[in-house]
């Protein structure tokens, strides 16, 4: 049995399904990036 992957803030701790409300932001070079709705970070990794 698989276990569902989560997207965890690495600035705030933030933890919740990548379907949930997550923003996204679009950097000049790196394209778009997820953003954590509770602090706008982009420092967001997937966590099993």
């Amino acid at each position: 049995m698989s276990e569902a992957r989560q997207l965890q803030c690495l600035e705030c701790g933030r933890t919740a399904p990548p379907n949930g409300d997550w923003e996204s932001g679009t950097h000049p070079t790196l394209g778009s990036m997820t953003k954590c709705p509770g602090c706008g970070s982009t420092n967001v990794q997937t966590k099993r």
